[in-house]
Parts: C-alpha cells; structure tokens; sequence
C-alpha cells in the first residue's frame, strides 16, 4: 500500500516537473514587483495583431489535423522581466469544459517555442513609475488540430 502510494506520488511530481519549462538563466529584477498580466499593461510592440501572426505564419495545420488529441486548450504561462526578457515557462493543458486533458506533444511544443520567439515587449509601469516585472499567459483553443482562438487578446 504504502509502495503504490509512493509510485503514484514519484509519478504526478515528475509530470509536474516535467511540464515546466526551465530557463536557468532567466532573472526577474529584483529590485521591482511582480504584476499580474493585466495590470499595469505589459505591451509588445504591434500589439494582438503581431502576436496572432506570430503564431499564424508556420502553423503547419495539415500536420496537426491528422494528429490524435488534437483537441483543446494549450496554456503556455511566462514571465517578462523589467528589461523585456521572457523565462520560467510553463504550460497547462485542458478541454473545452475546462478538464485536464492532453493535446498531441508536437502541437504543445510548437506553442511553447513559437512563444519563446516572442520579442519586443514593453513592460509596465507601477503608480511610482517603476518599471515591473510581470505574468504573463497565451491560451490556444485547438478543435481538430486548427488554431481557432488566441487569448487574452
């Protein structure tokens, strides 16, 4: 009993770890807050329209349509430090009820490095004018491997 309990504990962990992404070299400013993703307004340059072509322009659709658990929603979480950097992804997985599920490896790694590649942003500023750090979130909603929606926008 007490082995079943430890293999099933060893395994939800090492799925926890495993679905972080690790950026050792990524450094929030330390002498600033963090702030949520909505407030005060991280930007990037361009806007929504940049980011969703972004993600648009390689989306190899006919791959991910004849893919298995093509269905879903892909969260990839980050930080945007004050000097722009981005690190400590992470990402989350779920159906459209809001269930956890898994959607094909290959589409959430496309996700995440197309995230990666993300330049340009502008953080914002706290009621001192102090430059912050902040959270940051992209969810994907897949319905048969197509991208159909980008949030937040």
């Amino acid at each position: 009993m007490l082995k079943t309990g430890f293999i099933i504990c060893g395994l939800i962990c090492s799925s926890f770890l495993f679905s972080q992404e690790k950026d050792t070299t990524f450094k929030l400013c330390d002498s600033v807050d963090t702030w949520p993703y909505y407030y005060p307004e991280l930007t990037i340059k361009g806007n929504f329209w940049e980011v969703k072509k972004h993600y648009n322009t390689e989306y190899p659709l006919s791959l991910f349509q004849n893919l298995k658990n093509n269905t879903g929603i892909i969260t990839v979480q980050f930080k945007v430090n004050c000097k722009g950097e981005m690190g400590d992804f992470s990402t989350q997985q779920c159906d459209f009820t809001y269930k956890p599920n898994s959607v094909d490896k290959r589409i959430k790694d496309f996700f995440v490095s197309k995230t990666k590649t993300l330049t340009g942003w502008i953080p914002g500023k706290d009621e001192e004018g102090n430059i912050v750090n902040h959270h940051k979130f992209f969810s994907f909603r897949i319905k048969e491997g197509a991208l159909i929606q980008i949030l937040p926008k």
